[in-house]
């Protein structure tokens, strides 16, 4: 437990090798990248728009969800095939396709019973994912895009949150569309299909704030700061490797407990120095604001780092394009669990090479994260995103 008196030298003292009693989280505010790599914060939605009648485009290239600017709530849904086979996944993937060309026009799912809730989209997006293991075992060649995942040294893994063969992310900024359609592709795919887990996440539908655009965490952080621009996403998401999983994305979907009871012990000024950045702007320790780009090497009047070897920033850092991921850090509160709150973020990661991304991050991370005392890794699955499909097509018809 930590005093709360904590001093920023005693802060800057811990070491990964000293932490206890938490396991590894990250990007909980944002890693704030080299200047070559400008700064886009996700864009929210807010309060005051009118976006119930708001249509993602469901056709295309790649699919819709990914680099859609992020919807206020979420669900991931963990799915095993019962029949892992072609024909399964031609099954599966005809009937998702048509589900979510008609929820995400505002239309009723054929069969619907209440098309009535799916008239306002609010830019409801549906996107599917494969796993590893499901891609390997109908016979199919796993691109090199998508390595294993290896398991982190500061992992608390919980199987409840474990990978499963395929993952469904819908989102939509309006709670009720987003239910409606989970039940719509749960129920169509029921026969076919077992769902393994459901995560639900949230974002708040207002800036943290004026004047800015990303979301805060449930820790108080300004969260999601740094990601790349629309013109990068060549280079840091989409897969461009000459087979078949090209215009897709690989997704690491993380659950990260926060353990609020002893953030709290934390007065204002300790908690900036674990991160690495200002509770009030997000801006990091070195600048004014969320946009500028964190100086690593700026010293205090102490002769240390302002900010800490062992801050979150730092340890998050990308620096190179190629070392970048796109972030999307959504709020999980499902109130007490064995009698303690139980809250965190949903981390979903999207690169086009979680070997030069993910990985080496988040191995930087389990080594010596200062955040890792304050958070707990409980669950990790790792998918591709499948390309898009031209209207006629179906999702997952790559794989046949």
């Amino acid at each position: 437990m930590t005093d709360k008196g904590l001093t920023r030298r005693g802060l800057f003292a811990i070491g990964g090798a000293a932490i206890v009693g938490g396991a590894g989280g990250y990007a909980l505010a944002g890693a704030h990248a080299q200047e070559s790599s400008p700064v886009v914060s996700q864009v929210l939605v807010k309060a005051s728009d009118n976006t119930a009648k708001v249509k993602t485009p469901f056709y295309g290239a790649l699919q819709a969800g990914v680099n859609t600017p992020a919807q206020v709530y979420t669900k991931f849904i963990g799915i095993n095939v019962n029949d892992p086979s072609k024909d399964s996944i031609e099954a599966i993937g005809r009937i998702m396709t048509d589900d979510a060309a008609r929820l995400t026009q505002g239309e009723g799912a054929l069969g619907d019973t209440e098309p009535e809730i799916a008239a306002n989209p609010a830019r409801l997006s549906i996107t599917l994912g494969v796993g590893r293991e499901f891609i390997k075992n109908l016979g199919i060649s796993v691109p090199a895009a998508f390595p294993a995942i290896p398991a982190f040294k500061t992992d608390a893994l919980d199987e409840q949150w474990g990978q499963s063969d395929l993952v469904v992310q819908i989102g939509s900024d309006d709670p009720l569309t987003l239910s409606h359609a989970q039940r719509m592709v749960t129920k169509d795919l029921s026969t076919l299909t077992t769902t393994a887990w459901v995560q639900s996440g949230f974002l708040s539908p207002t800036p943290a704030f004026d004047g800015g655009e990303a979301s805060r965490n449930q820790m108080g952080q300004v969260d999601g700061t740094v990601n790349p621009n629309l013109d990068q996403y060549s280079e840091v998401v989409w897969i461009e490797e000459g087979s078949w999983a090209d215009g897709g994305t690989v997704l690491i979907l993380r659950r990260i407990r926060m353990l609020m009871d002893d953030w709290d012990i934390l007065d204002r000024s300790a908690k900036e120095i674990v991160v690495g950045t200002s509770l009030e702007t997000g801006a990091p320790l070195t600048g004014t604001k969320e946009s500028d780009v964190a100086d690593f090497t700026e010293l205090d009047n102490q002769g240390l780092p302002v900010i800490p070897m062992n801050a979150h920033i730092r340890v998050a850092h990308a620096e190179t394009t190629e070392e970048m991921i796109l972030r999307r850090p959504y709020n999980y509160n499902v109130e007490l669990t064995d009698g303690t709150n139980d809250m965190g973020l949903l981390f979903a990661a999207y690169t086009k090479d979680p070997a030069q991304s993910f990985i080496p991050m988040q191995e930087r991370i389990a080594q010596s994260d200062a955040m890792n005392k304050w958070v707990t890794t409980i669950g990790s699955a790792a998918y591709l995103i499948l390309p898009g499909v031209s209207d006629g097509e179906f999702l997952g018809e790559v794989l046949l």
